[in-house]
């Protein structure tokens, strides 16, 4: 017997074989996989978005780039007590290539998983989607993790562009899942519609989620979240999908991953 889980009251062995037999069912596993695959597509597409409102301002703020003053000019003032004051007024500061730095930032995750999206879905096509998926997911958690501590812009821009490697295997895997297991056309395709909806969420809802918590506790907040749930996709997969290496059947056609 297991231990009394609170405020159910439930024996938590009790609870896992139900849990399991309950995973076993055909149409709770394509519920699984559907819920699994959409928040892999949200949370590619929060990580492509959430840096939108935060970077520029904490590139700045972290003294990143060379600093220019144009345009500046003294004005003297004298007050009452006999004493002048100068004041710098006018002008305008330039941050230094600054839009370069941002935009090889911002463009690093998509650049990087533009090249490495051909050889994830070979690679998927070798050894099945499950464990492409996991580690898609994990390098997604790492480098996220990575984002969200690292304090100089070539730390920044290596985490960025390995959440680019990630994504490519998580996305892929993702919807060659939904493909497999949503064996009927109709399904697939509600499928397939219900899982990409989430990638319009995830750019719609990141900006405000980032700048919020930008603003309340500073930048590591935002992107430990979405590291978390990241992980948290992962020990799903590996819990509720079981994975494995395709095989091939005596004819030697490969065995589709169940």
């Amino acid at each position: 017997m297991g231990f009394n889980v609170p405020v159910i009251n439930r024996d938590s062995e009790i609870l896992k074989q139900e849990a399991k037999k309950w995973l076993e069912q055909q149409e709770n596993q394509k519920k699984c996989v559907l819920v699994i695959v959409s928040i892999a597509l949200l949370l590619d597409n929060m990580l492509y978005m959430v840096i939108v409102p935060i970077i520029p301002k904490y590139l700045r703020d972290i003294h990143n780039y060379e600093v220019s003053f144009e345009g500046y000019h003294n004005e003297t003032h004298r007050l009452a007590n006999g004493t002048y004051l100068v004041k710098e007024v006018g002008g305008r500061i330039e941050y230094l290539d600054e839009e370069l730095e941002l935009g090889w930032l911002f463009a690093s995750k998509a650049l990087l998983q533009i090249f490495v999206n051909p050889f994830s879905g070979y690679i998927i096509d070798r050894v099945g989607y499950e464990i492409p998926m996991i580690l898609g997911l994990c390098t997604m958690f790492f480098s996220t993790a990575i984002f969200a501590l690292g304090k100089s812009y070539g730390v920044l821009l290596f985490a960025r562009s390995l959440q680019g490697f990630g994504s490519a295997f998580a996305d892929t895997s993702g919807l060659a899942m939904i493909a497999d297991r949503f064996t009927e056309e109709n399904e697939r395709s509600a499928a397939l519609g219900i899982a990409l909806a989430f990638i319009s969420f995830g750019c719609l809802v990141a900006p405000p989620f980032g700048s919020v918590l930008y603003s309340l506790a500073g930048k590591p907040v935002p992107f430990l979240i979405l590291s978390f749930v990241c992980l948290a996709d992962a020990i799903a997969v590996f819990m509720v999908i079981n994975p494995h290496r395709r095989g091939t059947d005596s004819h030697g056609e490969k065995v589709q991953g169940s």
